[in-house]
């Protein structure tokens, strides 16, 4: 009888272990964000000023300002960065390695086939930057059979190649890098996002922006498929940040709209 309650206590023993680790298993990412009381973000600080390390190698710039203050929203304290290369937060954030992923991403529609999106937080679209002494690029169709630089895995790549392939696209894997291709003469021009290419030809000198906007974009947080509750707090704070002006707050600081 002793023998046979404690097989019967070893079971029910076994069972709950396996309850309990089956829920965990379940459990949402919006669920552990807000269990955990921090929110892990993938990003590439190379392209201010949307992200980058300061010079105390903090992580600073719009968009860790922005999804801090969306998380100060949501009752999440803590905002913890992964430093990823471009190319490969989409991946990682398919991997789980992140929660979220904000580094100046556009929405587009193949993306959008592989990860879900946020509401628009920010205004943008492609530009062309050149040296300021560069007179003979004044559009895209001037950059026919000239290099120019853009940043791989990023909108820059497929829009050229589809529309303009007689532009000799140069594929680099860092922001930083693109700027400097353009800086030392390895090519003629860079594609890139146009509030940052401004911003950084404003702080940098030696470099103008073109007028022409090439294509029309919209910054967003990018989140897995099945994470639509996130989503939902997501979009949900970042309202709530446009309606007590820290949006505005943050935009100006930035943009010096």
């Amino acid at each position: 009888m002793k023998s046979f309650r404690k097989t019967l206590f070893i079971f029910i023993s076994l069972v709950l272990v396996f309850t309990v680790a089956g829920c965990n298993t379940s459990q949402s990412t919006l669920e552990k964000v807000k269990q955990d009381k921090v929110l892990i973000v993938g990003t590439d600080p190379t392209f201010p000023p949307f992200e980058f390390k300061n010079d105390k190698k903090e992580y600073d710039g719009f968009d860790i300002d922005m999804i801090r203050a969306v998380a100060k929203e949501m009752g999440i304290p803590k905002v913890q960065f992964v430093d990823t290369e471009f190319k490969g937060l989409i991946p990682g954030l398919q991997a789980k390695k992140f929660d979220a992923i904000m580094s100046g991403i556009y929405k587009t529609d193949e993306r959008a086939k592989v990860i879900g999106f946020s509401d628009t937080y920010y205004p943008g679209g492609l530009a062309i930057m050149v040296k300021e002494d560069n007179n003979k690029i004044k559009n895209i169709n001037d950059l026919k059979g000239k290099e120019v630089s853009v940043q791989i895995g990023t909108k820059s790549v497929s829009f050229l190649k589809e529309k303009y392939p007689q532009v000799k696209v140069k594929e680099v894997e860092k922001n930083s890098d693109m700027f400097l291709e353009l800086e030392s003469n390895r090519v003629e021009a860079v594609v890139t996002g146009q509030p940052a290419a401004k911003v950084y030809a404003r702080e940098k000198g030696g470099v103008k922006v073109l007028d022409q906007l090439l294509t029309h974009e919209e910054y967003a947080i990018g989140t897995r498929k099945e994470d639509e509750a996130l989503n939902k707090e997501f979009n949900a704070a970042l309202k709530r940040l446009k309606a007590n002006g820290e949006y505005a707050k943050i935009v100006k600081k930035w943009f010096g709209e």
